[in-house]
């Protein structure tokens, strides 16, 4: 077999989740008598897989799997591009189906810095993190994603809300069906921007998704914007390169956004 074949018959084990997360390989060697090929062919095919963050390559240690089955992120569902509606970038889903898991919110004050950049958070500002990791039903990390709100809009509360103020509680606090969460708190966001790239993981991503330093993973930055051009929030997900993104338009009156609930009891995990 070629270098290509082997990738792609190795890839195809993980996609029917016949090797999982966390998995060992056979050795190169068995690898390369199992392909009826050899070692430098194996080793170089491993190494480009290593490359896309699908396994971990250890010297004196072996292979193993660093990826799960292709997973899918739903950014939302909107309405056209040329309709003035507020729409809430953390209202995504993934349809990992029933069993998929994840941590507790972890809920800090820190201050951003360069690496933060592209968030659209001025460096040096005072900001609410949350973060938190998703797993997939078969324990595979999936998700890092980590949101950062400026603490004036983090300190903000809905109308008649007694309490801590739900960005600065580690509860997931689920708004009005029909209204994103910005909306409901009165942010004043009049529109959400998306940047999607690949990039070395952070050492925060890295860790949280079990991956070597600097693993290459789509970066999801989305940023809820308010009409003086300020930035309310942002949110970085990092999810494995398998991971593919959908957004769903809608052009027409009467149309709204998906209830995330709804989606939820389909069996897609918000």
């Amino acid at each position: 077999m070629t270098q290509a074949e082997i990738i792609k018959a190795l890839t195809a084990e993980i996609d029917r989740g016949e090797l999982k997360f966390g998995d060992r390989l056979d050795t190169t060697r068995q690898l390369a008598e199992k392909y009826g090929t050899t070692y430098q062919t194996v080793a170089n095919a491993l190494s480009i897989m290593a490359g896309m963050g699908m396994v971990q390559v250890s010297r004196g240690w072996g292979t193993k799997v660093i990826t799960g089955k292709p997973r899918k992120i739903k950014l939302g569902t909107f309405l056209s591009a040329n309709e003035e509606v507020p729409t809430g970038a953390t209202s995504w889903s993934k349809d990992t189906g029933k069993g998929s898991k994840e941590t507790p919110s972890v809920v800090t004050q820190i201050v951003t810095t360069e690496a933060d950049s592209d968030t659209g958070i001025p460096v040096g500002a005072h900001v609410v993190e949350r973060s938190r990791t998703r797993f997939d039903p078969d324990q595979a990390p999936c998700q890092h994603k980590r949101t950062l709100v400026t603490v004036d809009m983090a300190t903000l509360k809905p109308e008649g809300w007694a309490g801590l103020p739900p960005m600065m509680s580690p509860e997931d606090h689920a708004p009005p069906p029909g209204m994103s969460l910005a909306k409901w708190l009165g942010m004043g966001v009049v529109r959400v921007l998306y940047d999607i790239c690949t990039a070395p993981a952070s050492e925060s991503a890295s860790a949280a998704l079990q991956l070597p330093n600097g693993t290459p993973c789509l970066r999801i930055v989305s940023r809820g914007v308010k009409a003086d051009g300020t930035v309310a929030y942002a949110t970085v997900t990092t999810a494995p390169l398998r991971t593919s993104i959908s957004l769903e338009i809608h052009d027409g009156d009467g149309v709204g956004p998906v209830d995330p609930k709804a989606e939820t009891e389909k069996g897609e995990c918000r």
